[in-house]
């Protein structure tokens, strides 16, 4: 007796909406969004980085999250490519997928550079 599973495009796009707000959260928290709300906001500087490592702003926090999607595109994109059918199409998905994550991490580095 087989059985096949199947899922209701309604439950499938609940469990994608899912997944979305689940990373938001993820990737917030691992930007610092506790800092930035309760060490930011006490610095009271109108400033988009604030030049020090202890505190952070919500703006700031919003670009690494931005960063961190950005990288993980780059994954995903690098997943992709031991799926391509044709090689062509796997060099494609793996030169961009290291150029996105290439991208992510110079961002990112900027970033922390910026803060001094």
């Amino acid at each position: 007796m087989s059985s096949s599973y199947s899922v209701s495009p309604r439950k499938s796009k609940l469990v994608f909406i899912a997944a979305v707000i689940y990373l938001v959260v993820f990737f917030a928290l691992a930007s610092g969004i506790f800092n930035a709300i309760i060490e930011g906001v006490g610095a009271g500087s109108r400033a988009f980085i604030l030049p020090t490592r202890s505190a952070q702003t919500l703006v700031e926090t919003i670009v690494m999250t931005f960063i961190l999607f950005i990288g993980m595109g780059g994954a995903i994109i690098l997943y992709r490519a031991g799926k391509a059918g044709t090689s062509k199409t796997q060099v494609a998905f793996l030169v961009s997928g290291f150029a996105l994550i290439t991208i992510s991490l110079m961002l990112g580095f900027t970033l922390v550079n910026l803060k001094g």
